[in-house]
């Protein structure tokens, strides 16, 4: 039977109803659902929170028909007991006080009619929730749930305005604290979004608040994990291997390296991002939808801000209080990098109760050093990428003569401006992110036993050795490839080995010579 791919669907009714591929999560769901009562979850986006908090809408709605042939459907002892359920989803609202007014309103004035509630201008949203709120209890004897989606869209998308973001802030306040308020008449409650804002009475006030971004026991609650991929879409991996003519493990292998790698605990198996690799199977093609639906123009502004090197922010260490420390869009880089997904765990130290953190795959990689290059270079995305393209070719042929002059083509076109007065570094940030675009394996800083060589880029037929200098000397820079030796590693390497001594010129703002041996 054809698989049907639920691209934009994240209905759990309308997946089941129309015969969708779904990943059975109702077991890990269940166990939150009876783990406590008041928890906050943060994923990046467009990872399946949204779904998560359909899949258990319909569970507290007792839609049991909905679970047929699912865990939660066929496991006796599981209470179906229909309760009020407040949804309360911010993902569609506008940017701006009068469209948090406009969402809030809808939502609060749906749910009055719905339970009689009279609602009165005298009171505040907050007030508001927690009247309607009560009054469901009352109405239906059970106490509600509360599923609070993607809370702080708004708070996120006015990092830019900070009057604005301040005063979203306070009207979202009282909103969020009737979960303490109400707790007597709430059976079960949970917030969703990717970072933590502090000055938020969720945050400060709720002490009964379970934070579980990076709980083992529920770090696999949204995403799919391998072995979730290699039964439930079996099919679909075998079609999609017939279309590009390779085997089926060659196909898990593709979509390993280009959608796998997320890790948000340290015994989380790896996950898959799930909206990439569902439009992946739609489409037939390893296609980066992911980082095309949203561009984080607000993440590059702190990195530019921070003036730190690329490298080091990419390839990074932190604890667990600061990946999950709150009021990190302001203060802390690494945790918003981690938090919005563009760096995952890829191992702990327990001892130290420390995270290393890397890019997770190929599909981020790409799409976020093609997001920084126009910051760093001041290009435009079409104009670079064609210059990328040009270098990719010379360097896939073995064509380092070629390859230097179209480097030389590019960094011409960087305004004035934003090449004056910078460093070594910068020019080497520079390199580095184009090599990255490339698709190939770049190391900078590489370590050898003589010391570090500034650029290393590998591709499966040749090795290319590059030493920068600014306002030396060609002469120098390739003079210390060969007395350090940095080109021992490979001395048993069948591939062709490039050494490339280039000075940078402040002057020229450009690469004005370089030696190839």
């Amino acid at each position: 039977m054809k698989l049907r791919y639920p691209v934009g669907i994240e209905t759990f009714a309308k997946i089941i109803e129309g015969k969708y591929a779904y990943v059975d999560k109702t077991e890990i769901i269940y166990r939150l659902t009876q783990a406590g009562n008041c928890f906050f979850l943060a994923r990046p986006r467009r990872f399946g929170k949204s779904l998560m908090l359909s899949t258990m809408e319909a569970y507290f709605q007792a839609k049991k028909e909905l679970f047929e042939g699912l865990w939660l459907g066929e496991t006796e002892g599981v209470e179906w007991v229909k309760r009020p359920v407040f949804r309360m989803n911010f993902v569609d609202a506008e940017c701006s006080i009068f469209g948090l007014q406009s969402s809030l309103e809808f939502q609060l004035s749906r749910w009055e009619e719905e339970y009689g509630c009279e609602p009165s201008k005298e009171l505040n949203y907050g007030q508001r929730f927690y009247k309607v709120i009560v009054k469901a209890y009352q109405v239906t004897g059970q106490k509600v749930a509360v599923l609070i989606d993607e809370y702080d869209k708004l708070l996120v998308n006015s990092m830019h305005a900070p009057e604005l973001h301040e005063e979203l802030k306070q009207m979202l306040k009282p909103v969020f604290g009737v979960l303490k308020g109400a707790d007597s008449y709430i059976h079960f409650s949970i917030l969703t979004g990717v970072s933590r804002f502090s000055k938020l009475s969720v945050f400060s006030d709720l002490n009964n608040l379970r934070d579980i971004s990076l709980v083992n026991e529920f770090a696999t609650i949204c995403g799919i994990t391998q072995e979730e991929l290699t039964t439930g879409f079996k099919t679909g991996i075998q079609d999609f291997a017939d279309e590009e003519g390779v085997s089926f493990n060659e196909m898990v292998d593709i979509l390993k390296s280009n959608y796998d790698g997320y890790h948000f605990s340290e015994k989380c198996p790896d996950i898959y991002n799930p909206f990439s690799l569902i439009n992946a199977f739609a489409d037939k093609k390893i296609v980066h939808r992911w980082f095309e639906s949203g561009t984080p123009t607000f993440l590059v502004r702190m990195m530019m801000d921070t003036g730190k090197d690329i490298r080091e922010l990419l390839t990074t260490h932190a604890d667990s209080t600061a990946l999950s420390s709150t009021d990190t869009m302001h203060s802390n880089l690494t945790a918003v990098m981690f938090q919005t997904g563009y760096l995952t765990i890829k191992g702990y130290n327990a001892a130290e109760d420390e995270y290393t953190l890397g890019i997770p795959n190929r599909e981020v990689a790409r799409g976020f050093f093609r997001c920084l290059l126009p910051y760093y270079a001041g290009q435009s995305d079409d104009s670079s990428m064609w210059a990328i393209r040009a270098i990719r070719n010379a360097v896939k042929s073995g064509n380092p003569e070629e390859m230097m002059e179209h480097l030389c083509t590019f960094l011409a076109d960087i305004p004035y401006d934003l090449a004056k007065g910078r460093t070594e570094s910068y020019f080497q940030n520079n390199l580095y992110i184009i090599f990255k675009l490339l698709g190939f394996f770049v190391q900078a800083e590489y370590r050898t036993s003589r010391g570090r060589i500034d650029i290393l880029l590998q591709t499966p037929n040749y090795i290319y050795v590059m030493e920068l200098k600014l306002d030396g000397t060609a002469e120098e820079a390739l003079q210390q490839i060969e007395a350090n030796d940095y080109c021992a590693p490979f001395a048993n390497d069948p591939r062709t080995l490039f050494r490339i001594g280039m000075n940078f010129s402040k002057q020229l703002r450009n690469i004005d010579r370089w030696i190839i041996a």
